[in-house]
């Protein structure tokens, strides 16, 4: 149940059991008024009975049993408190009776059972809902079939864990994923704690995230509930670097693992910078670690390495998954290309085929069309963020033969290869029914291919911005599936870090292609358009369509100084490199970007500048 963003958030606890209705002796109001919040009618005076000679009613009072403290609430024991209880039949159930227990009593008739090792008593937090009786089975709670074990922790604990399964991974998974994110990351989860806390944390940030509708707020830092996960995060973030003093294969993998979800977690933060950080430091040295001799036992295939790999960090990357580190690879190629289109200058080397398509099968499934699109853009970057990208500005003369093979090879092979997959949508005597979500996340794997295979082009010998003119139709088509999509689904403008009308995602999606057309076609209503629909675009990842639209609004004003309205924008007002950066505390995108003083492209200018938003 999700509440406004304006209202703090409190982890909802049960109720409590309502006890036995209390009628206080005359002269005892008080007690009536404590415990049911109202006054009793009063007792109607018994006329056959008189009273004793003490004054008192010849009944003896019933004291208030200990058993019944929790539903009392603040009920004193020093005095006596006269009540009347009804007497409950006992309904012989086992292991208790029901109408007993339920009203606080104790059941002569049947012993409680002990207490089990399932529900510990220590490490309960002010956060935890008082515990359920041992007789209470938490297997149900548990979703996916491969997770059969309960694991120990507190309900609170569990209900995170649980809600991560339901609600949270729908939102990671993307692409080719879904065996990491439901097998992989759950089963490990189960058997090890560090990954436990790691997911609960998350799943903690993500429910979080989503009662505020992504709504930021720069004191969120002093809720309680932030508090309590931040230290939870730390705690995975100690324990993972215990476990790393001692490189095993083993540990290797839980590191993969966690580097991930600390990824997704300073995403959901709004900490850019250090879910980067996260790609370009850690996973190196994880990577390394994959290099290990393998196991001593040969039945052990938990992570096996890939030939050739005694001498070189490079991983293989496998078109088609077949283990579990198959699975992590890919998840980690997928989040390392999002990385490298928001700051990152260089992808991790993963050795990657790729080969020109004969024909397609007939029977070509929505997951396969996904794990091709998947590999075309995982291949695409290894390339335009290798050492390729240096030769834009040199001569084509001049540049290593082999880089030209390989860069016109690669060309012609991911040409071909979207050219059929693209066949696979257009087909008229079956079109297909998708479902808003998948629609948009199909939409946005192929423009950010096609995007890639514009910066594939522009890699060797095309020094000035207006080879981006060439692109024209392709931006206009772009932005026109786009809008249909928007249309479709009848998103609204948003403003930045308010209220999202569109679920935060971690796909590779649409906001990183309508920003680079925003920003590299120069045509006065298609970038524009392009920025209208970044207002609507919402959160992927570490890129935000409401700033990014700021953004591209503020180089489009600089870009445009002193040109008349509709006109295209001269070569000497173009910028190239942007970099950025997005201060969510001040409220400011840091931004530097790149401009050629002369013809030799060997002089440059750089304007430093911010926006606030």
């Amino acid at each position: 149940m999700y509440v406004p963003a304006s209202q703090p958030y409190e982890y909802p606890l049960p109720q409590r059991i309502p006890g036995p209705r209390f009628v206080p002796e005359s002269g005892s109001p008080d007690l009536a008024t404590t415990t049911t919040g109202h006054l009793a009618p009063p007792r109607r005076k018994r006329a056959s009975k008189p009273k004793g000679s003490s004054g008192q009613d010849a009944r003896p009072a019933k004291y208030v049993p200990a058993s019944l403290v929790y539903l009392l609430g603040s009920v004193s024991l020093d005095r006596p408190a006269p009540i009347l209880i009804r007497r409950i039949k006992c309904d012989e159930s086992k292991p208790s009776c029901l109408r007993c227990t339920s009203t606080g009593r104790k059941c002569d008739g049947y012993e409680f059972p002990k207490k089990t090792q399932t529900e510990p008593q220590q490490g309960r937090s002010s956060l935890s809902p008082p515990t359920k009786r041992p007789t209470v089975s938490y297997t149900g709670l548990i979703l996916p079939a491969s997770l059969s074990q309960p694991f120990e922790g507190t309900l609170q604990e569990k209900r995170i864990f649980h809600r991560f399964q339901v609600r949270s991974i729908p939102s990671f998974i993307g692409g080719s994923e879904a065996n990491f994110w439901t097998k992989v990351v759950l089963k490990a989860g189960q058997q090890e704690l560090v990954v436990r806390n790691a997911i609960i944390a998350l799943g903690a940030l993500h429910e979080d995230y989503q009662i505020r509708s992504g709504k930021y707020d720069a004191q969120l830092i002093e809720d309680q509930s932030y508090r309590d996960v931040t230290l939870l995060y730390g705690k995975a973030l100690r324990q993972l670097n215990q476990r790393l003093n001692e490189p095993t294969k083993e540990n290797a993998k839980i590191a993969i693992i966690c580097s991930i979800l600390f990824a997704c977690y300073e995403v959901l933060r709004r900490n850019n910078m250090a879910a980067v950080v996260h790609y370009q430091q850690g996973m190196r040295q994880l990577m390394r670690q994959m290099t290990l001799p393998p196991a001593a036992s040969p039945t052990d295939g938990t992570l096996t390495t890939y030939p050739n790999q005694q001498s070189s960090v490079t991983v293989r990357f496998r078109e088609i998954p077949e283990d579990e580190l198959d699975d992590m690879m890919r998840v980690f190629a997928r989040y390392d290309i999002q990385a490298c289109t928001f700051s990152k200058d260089i992808a991790e080397p993963l050795g990657t085929d790729a080969t020109t398509p004969r024909s397609l099968p007939a029977d070509l499934t929505i997951s396969q069309v996904r794990t091709h699109l998947d590999n075309l853009l995982i291949c695409v970057y290894q390339l335009i963020k290798s050492d390729l990208r240096m030769y834009r500005y040199w001569d084509v003369t001049a540049v290593p033969t082999q880089w030209q093979h390989r860069r016109t090879d690669a060309i012609k092979t991911f040409q071909d290869w979207l050219t059929a997959l693209e066949g696979f949508f257009a087909k008229p005597d079956a079109p297909l029914r998708l479902a808003p979500s998948e629609e948009k996340s199909l939409l946005g794997l192929r423009l950010q291919i096609r995007i890639a295979i514009i910066m594939l082009q522009m890699s060797i010998d095309h020094k000035p911005e207006t080879s981006y003119d060439a692109f024209k139709p392709d931006f206009d088509d772009m932005v026109t599936r786009v809008e249909r999509l928007f249309a479709s689904l009848a998103l609204v403008d948003a403003k930045p870090l308010d209220v999202e009308s569109v679920d935060f995602t971690m796909e590779l999606g649409l906001i990183h292609p309508l920003f680079f057309i925003a920003t590299k076609c120069r045509d006065w209503n298609i970038r524009r358009r392009a920025v209208a629909l970044l207002r609507k675009a919402g959160k992927e990842g570490v890129w935000e369509g409401p700033i990014m639209a700021v953004l591209a609004q503020k180089v489009m004003r600089l870009e445009e100084q002193g040109i008349a309205r509709g006109t295209m924008v001269p070569e000497r007002n173009r910028f190239h490199d942007i970099k950025k950066n997005v201060d969510y505390d001040n409220r400011l995108v840091l931004f530097e970007m790149s401009k050629p003083l002369d013809g030799t492209y060997d002089n440059w200018h750089y304007h430093k500048d911010r926006v606030a938003f």
